[in-house]
């Protein structure tokens, strides 16, 4: 399911305001009061938005998983400068593991533009854009998390310890500000520490939505990765890694 134009900017709305009314979210969009119910019945239906009394918030149980279609419907726009400036990290001829995130999906098209590149992922939409672009792809194999495009499990634990990679790409769903990264799905989390461990470069991407909030489980820390790419500067962290924003 897919999301307009309109409820994009409703979206960008309750993320600067936190909770809007009805009213307001009509008046700011000019847009009929009914037609924003029936956007945020939608929104809500993809669990971007909590629906409340004459109003609705930016959903944010990060306790929970929002399902993987409704992240890459999610801050955009911030998605894609991270994968642009981490495309500066690229170069031709390098093995690359993207994990099963919705941000990590965003390297693709910028992987696709160097030479002799192999790419590995969990993630079988991630794969499927990743063929389409004309990359040598490798699908990790394992079963569905959640019944979501992500594989994790044993045949994916097994097969991911035996890949060694140029550089990985990942992301969480929040990173606190003394610089730990967390995720409340413990099989997604398992993967990623494998993927770590084997990888030449690691680079954690977040957007700034992130900042500042835990979640479930904790993954590791900024200090023990190589580079963080953010869409804007976190003041508040400090931190070893080369961050680039």
């Amino acid at each position: 399911m897919s999301i307009t134009k309109r409820q994009q900017q409703i979206l960008a709305l309750l993320d600067e305001n936190g909770f809007m009314s009805v009213e307001r979210l009509s008046e700011q969009t000019y847009t009929s009061q009914s037609s924003i119910r029936r956007d945020l019945t939608h929104l809500q239906n993809l669990s971007l938005v909590r629906r409340t009394h004459g109003g609705a918030s930016v959903f944010r149980d990060l306790n929970h998983a929002v399902p993987l279609n409704s992240r890459m419907e999610k801050n955009i726009a911030q998605k894609r400068r991270i994968a642009k400036n981490a495309s500066e990290l690229l170069r031709d001829g390098q093995t690359v593991m993207l994990d099963g995130s919705s941000t990590a999906g965003f390297m693709v098209p910028h992987i696709a533009k160097f030479k002799d590149m192999i790419v590995f992922t969990n993630n079988m939409q991630t794969a499927i854009n990743a063929v389409n672009y004309g990359i040598k792809t490798y699908c990790i194999g394992g079963e569905s998390v959640d019944n979501s495009v992500v594989l994790s499990g044993e045949q994916a634990y097994s097969a991911v310890v035996k890949i060694f990679p140029d550089i990985l790409f990942f992301s969480s769903q929040s990173l606190d500000f003394e610089g730990y990264i967390y995720d409340p799905i413990p099989e997604e989390n398992h993967i990623r520490e494998l993927m770590l461990k084997n990888a030449k470069c690691s680079v954690f991407l977040c957007d700034s939505e992130k900042f500042g909030q835990r979640s479930l489980y904790r993954l590791t820390s900024v200090n023990d990765i190589d580079v963080c790419v953010f869409d804007k500067p976190i003041p508040e962290l400090n931190a070893r890694c080369r961050i680039i924003c």
